[in-house]
């Protein structure tokens, strides 16, 4: 019984699971016991049904907004990944453009926004780049700190054996650093969601930001509630891949904070 007990705690996708249905049924005893508008808050059903009957329009809204997130996220990791490999081996850069990149990260995005739809216009250019500022610099910082955190004796030893810098970079550092890279990619994958929705809030027709801003000034509770968890879905599906992702590249590393639980 002992055993089993164990089991069962230490399973994370069935508490995970009656985690969710528990809200679920008490969001849904106190929506019918207190008798709450439907445009205050909605119960599970009322929001299931939205999502049933606009199915159609919440799968365009969501195409546009997942194909913002995912070219925001794709150019943020290219470019902060290579930003972060030059920071990482050039001091001058690292007192200089690495200082700024930190003073410009503490400006709210949400007050760029406006300034990107007056440079970029009013196309899908400003949102991408809406999502880009918000995903860069976790994936930068990732990636200088990975790659300067690299064991001093493994590079000195590749240097004795004859390796070269290009070498000692794909074979030592560069794996290194893959643990730090991927911290930064997944907390790029929660904001990249962020990024969209107060770009698509300020100008946008179409998007998932947009559905759920026409839904509250229209007092239509379920259809916002179900942007929202739409919304939240492709996020932790972004995060999801993310971790996937790492899990095949580096399965040596093991995500921070998670430990592996010591059987008695």
């Amino acid at each position: 019984m002992n055993s089993r007990y164990k089991r069962f705690y230490n399973n994370e996708f069935i508490l995970t699971a009656l985690s969710l249905v528990t809200v679920v049924v008490l969001w849904q005893l106190l929506v019918t016991l207190l008798a709450l508008p439907q445009w205050l808050l909605p119960s599970p059903l009322a929001i299931l049904k939205e999502m049933y009957c606009s199915a159609g329009l919440l799968w365009q809204h969501s195409l546009v907004t997942i194909a913002e997130i995912l070219q925001g996220f794709i150019l943020a990791l290219l470019i902060g990944i290579l930003l972060g490999i030059i920071i990482a081996f050039s001091p001058l850069l690292e007192k200089t453009l690495y200082k700024l990149l930190v003073a410009i990260q503490a400006i709210p995005k949400a007050a760029i926004a406006p300034l990107l739809v007056v440079w970029l216009g009013l196309g899908q250019l400003s949102k991408i780049a809406m999502v880009f500022l918000m995903c860069f610099f976790p994936i930068m910082v990732g990636t200088v700190s990975g790659l300067q955190s690299t064991s001093r004796e493994l590079v000195e030893l590749a240097e004795v054996i004859g390796a070269s810098w290009w070498q000692s970079f794909l074979k030592i550092r560069f794996p290194a650093a893959l643990p730090h890279l991927f911290s930064g990619l997944r907390v790029a994958a929660s904001l990249a969601v962020i990024g969209a929705v107060i770009s698509e809030f300020l100008n946008a027709d179409q998007g998932l930001g947009y559905s759920l801003l026409i839904a509250t000034s229209q007092l239509r509770g379920p259809l916002a509630f179900a942007s929202v968890i739409i919304l939240g879905l492709i996020g932790i599906g972004l995060f999801m891949l993310v971790a996937w992702v790492e899990k095949m590249v580096c399965p040596w590393s093991k995500p921070n904070g998670i430990e592996e639980r010591a059987e008695i």
